[in-house]
């Protein structure tokens, strides 16, 4: 194995590099997937804002927020591939990472993920479901609630074990029990049982749903609904049982620290993967990570602080990724949890924030307004039909005061490991003062944060990658949901009724009054506050070749499809 030279790199240690970049420096936005989700990103997803070619200059402010167009650029000129190597992949993570084929909690771990497992569809540039990195080769609709899964032949694990329609009934099971998966498979639970599932023969599953769902494709596309063998269980520390039909496989894992994944010998698209390694290695933050790619000490940067955009743009073989997409980073409020139970209190909060401060101070320019609104690529998305929320300082103060509250006092929780949230909750506490409250930014630790109180405080952050509306509605805002942090709905609301009917109704035309009144309804009490949606910003050295800048939810374009696209030039 050759060596690797990231070793003896003291992730967060002072050197002169940081002392260039600063280590104070801010770490904006480029958001993603789903502490969230799923994702498919989208986690299933919706379609992605397009995005033009990198250049060798940084793009300005405006370049970045602009659609990219339906054919997407690579970002580099192609030069003769190289097969084999070691890929080295700088990633923020900690004591809190995790393995697990079907979940995920950080960046981290979706990176490490993305190596190992496959779902069986996937999405196009265009966010459509369909087939080219899936391992199903047909899905048929026979009813509205009724489906039938046809594997592709010849998809073997890991180990040379094929898959087989047991393994797909067991990975849907564990996506749906709480107790294996957590947060997985939370498109599934709102509309499947698990004696909704028939085994037909060894490639073939039948799946009857409790309900009608329109959408089911677009749930089998998300990357938490990845299939593994019966008898999977999370990593503990033995690195055999992690077992997918991903391009790589796992031998080494020191969490918080590094993973080792090797070449699958039994990989099922010919010709793929290229590398004969890739190493995920853990830093403290995203300085340190920098460093370490200016230092050529790693290829590729998960999530790169656009302020790192022109320090890296100094030396010719650094490159950036922009890929516009509909990812957002938003404040949630609890709406069970006073004083969020007030609506009043929600709308004040609402409009306390000044998007456009915040696109320019979290995202450095990389993104665009939003409406409180999730889902901006969405065909369906109604966020630009509404009033666009600003700033109302006046009309804050005269909400706050009606609910008795214009002297608050609250705490606003950010973890360090993510990209603009820290910036984003400081920005929020600076605002607030205009309304006279007091909104104290409290930044703690990405572990202590992703841990046993996520989801749980009454107002925090959460990042989510591109996802369509009902997808995201059954990722977040259900009661169902595995990331309910607003805990939507509030009691006497009609939400869960008008997702089920959009679930059931086929025809696009009716299905979108349905949405639209959902939409509306979480634009006038709903508890997030979606400032802006920000773009994918990666950092890649030229060596590194079959990048592409499209709509995506997760990094480094859905992470060359867990690297199999990606390889180094001779």
């Amino acid at each position: 194995m050759a060596i690797d030279p990231v070793e003896g790199l003291i992730p967060g240690r002072m050197n002169r590099r940081q002392l260039i970049l600063g280590s104070g420096g801010a770490v904006a936005i480029a958001a993603a997937l789903a502490a969230c989700g799923d994702d498919d990103d989208t986690s299933t997803a919706p379609a992605g804002s397009d995005a033009p070619a990198a250049t060798d200059a940084a793009p300005t402010a405006t370049d970045a927020a602009a659609p990219a167009t339906d054919a997407a650029a690579p970002a580099t000129e192609p030069a003769p591939a190289a097969s084999g190597g070691i890929l080295r992949v700088g990633v923020v993570g900690g004591a809190n990472d995790l393995l697990d084929g079907q979940h995920i909690v950080s960046k981290a771990d979706i990176v490490r993920q993305a190596t190992g497992w496959e779902s069986l569809m996937s999405f196009s540039p265009e966010y459509v479901p369909e087939y080219v990195n899936g391992i199903a080769k047909d899905v048929t609709a026979n009813a509205p609630d009724n489906y039938t899964i046809t594997l592709k032949d010849g998809v073997k694990f890991s180990t040379g074990d094929p898959v087989t329609a047991d393994d797909v009934i067991y990975s849907f099971e564990r996506a749906l029990d709480p107790d294996l998966a957590v947060f997985g498979g939370g498109g599934l639970r709102p509309i499947l049982e698990k004696t909704g599932l028939k085994k037909i023969d060894d490639q073939t599953v039948e799946v009857q749903l409790k309900q009608a769902a329109s959408n089911f494709t677009e749930t089998l596309c998300a990357y938490t609904m990845a299939i593994v063998p019966v008898g999977y269980a999370r990593f503990d520390g033995d690195v055999t049982n992690q077992v997918g039909t991903g391009p790589y496989m796992l031998t080494e894992f020191e969490v918080g620290k590094k993973s080792v994944h090797v070449k699958n010998p039994n990989y099922w698209d010919e010709g793929k993967p290229s590398f004969d390694e890739v190493h995920v290695i853990d830093f403290a933050d995203a300085d340190a990570m920098v460093n370490a790619f200016l230092a050529d000490q790693i290829d590729l940067v998960n999530d790169m602080p656009p302020t790192a955009i022109e320090t890296i743009s100094s030396d010719e073989n650094l490159k950036f990724l922009n890929s516009a997409g509909g990812g957002w980073l938003t404040i949630v409020m609890a709406v069970d949890q006073e004083p969020f139970t007030d609506v009043r209190v929600r709308q004040a909060m609402r409009l306390i924030v000044d998007r456009d401060a915040f696109v320019e101070q979290v995202a450095a320019g990389y993104g665009r307004i939003a409406n409180d609104l999730f889902s901006p690529l969405d065909s369906a998305y109604l966020g630009d039909e509404l009033p666009q929320r600003t700033q109302d300082i006046e009309g804050a103060k005269k909400l706050l005061a009606d609910a008795g509250l214009s002297d608050l006092t609250i705490d606003l929780f950010a973890p360090n490991d993510t990209a603009g949230l820290p910036e984003m909750v400081t920005l929020f506490a600076e605002q607030a003062k205009e309304a006279g409250i007091t909104v104290n930014a409290q930044v703690i630790e990405g572990a202590t944060y992703w841990g046993d109180e996520y989801l749980k405080r009454t107002f925090a952050v959460d990042y989510w990658g591109t996802r369509n509306f009902l997808p995201q509605v059954a990722a977040s805002s259900l009661p169902t949901a595995p990331y309910p942090g607003d805990h939507w709905p509030p009691a006497g609301s009609t939400f869960i009724d008008d997702y089920n009917a959009a679930l059931a109704e086929s025809d696009e035309a009716k299905r979108k009054l349905i949405t639209d009144k959902m939409q509306t309804e979480l634009y006038e009490e709903g508890g997030l506050i979606i400032p802006f949606f920000g773009n994918l910003i990666d950092g890649y050295n030229v060596r590194v070749q079959g990048l592409v800048e499209r709509p995506n939810t997760l990094n480094l374009d859905h992470y060359g499809r867990g690297f199999k696209n990606l390889s180094f030039s001779e």
